[in-house]
């Protein structure tokens, strides 16, 4: 989420007010530091063959780092599925290994890339983002089972509950609403179960980034 600010203008700012904004930027800066050196640090050790890390806690840290973008730019995304879906896999992996790179979490990056290594018959860069894809969903799904707000699965962005939906094998949601409790906020999801219609309720904690105010 990019939040827009006003443009501040020098001109006619006493010296000492322009050097006292210019030292409050860069104690912002060195404060983000660690931030994205816990996300920096578990993508460099997944990277490197050891899926033992906490894949929720690599999630969670991509939102508080500014080098992760976890659902990617809209046409890169758009570019990915047709090039897969066009069985272009030379391009599917190019446009998806520049999506994980600026956000490793990007569970469908990974997925795609697993499918088009599979079909150039890179059997090791297939197998690798096929684990970190299972690594990532069983990160969701180990919290919870979404059939009440109390046992909400927990996602840091929206794509990830239309992820967890395709997982379960239900159709994209009839309807999407925003819910609050006293400390909480929530999507809830409902989708027609196949073959009865009946509509099934899945709750999706979005406290990540979607806090509640004032609390």
């Amino acid at each position: 989420m990019v939040m827009s600010g006003h443009r501040l203008s020098g001109a006619g700012l006493p010296s000492f007010v322009i050097a006292l904004l210019l030292a409050v930027s860069s104690v912002g800066a060195a404060g983000a530091e660690p931030d994205d050196s816990s996300y920096r640090e578990l993508v460099k050790r997944a990277t490197s063959g050891d899926l033992s890390i906490d894949f929720r806690a690599l999630r969670f840290a991509c939102l508080k780092a500014s080098s992760c973008d976890p659902t990617g730019d809209s046409k890169d995304m758009i570019a990915m599925r047709r090039a897969a879906q066009e069985k272009q896999y030379d391009k599917a992996v190019k446009t998806a290994e520049e999506l994980i790179q600026k956000g490793f979490v990007n569970i469908e990056a990974h997925a795609i890339c697993s499918e088009a290594y599979a079909a150039l018959e890179n059997h090791e860069k297939a197998k690798f983002h096929h684990e970190v894809t299972s690594a990532l969903i069983r990160s969701i799904l180990s919290t919870g089972d979404g059939k009440t707000k109390e046992t909400a699965f927990e996602v840091v962005d929206v794509h990830e509950e239309y992820i967890v939906v395709s997982v379960l094998g239900l159709p994209r949601p009839a309807s999407q609403a925003l819910i609050h409790d006293k400390r909480h906020s929530y999507d809830l999801l409902e989708v027609a179960q196949p073959g009865t219609g009946q509509k099934i309720a899945i709750y999706f904690n979005i406290d990540a980034f979607y806090p509640m105010k004032g609390l």
